[in-house]
């Protein structure tokens, strides 16, 4: 439990920094694959903080994993 919640808050924090200046840019509506499936500007910045969660978690998982074989490797 201690392991997800140092992976996952920190991604939250990130996830939603990464929303922010991503969508400070752009307009959820504008962007061409949001465009076709007609999603509304809420539900757009809504998947976007999901993508960047995602994508930050990811990197913090794959940090951790790699930390615990590294530590199995040096002893």
């Amino acid at each position: 439990m201690r392991k997800a919640i140092a992976i996952l808050w920190p991604s939250f924090l990130f996830g939603g920094l990464g929303t922010v200046l991503f969508f400070s840019l752009l307009d959820p509506v504008d962007l061409f694959f949001v465009g076709p499936l007609e999603l509304s500007r809420k539900a757009g910045y809504t998947l976007g903080f999901f993508f960047f969660w995602g994508l930050a978690a990811g990197s913090s998982w794959l940090t951790c994993f790699l930390e615990q074989r590294n530590s199995h490797a040096v002893r």
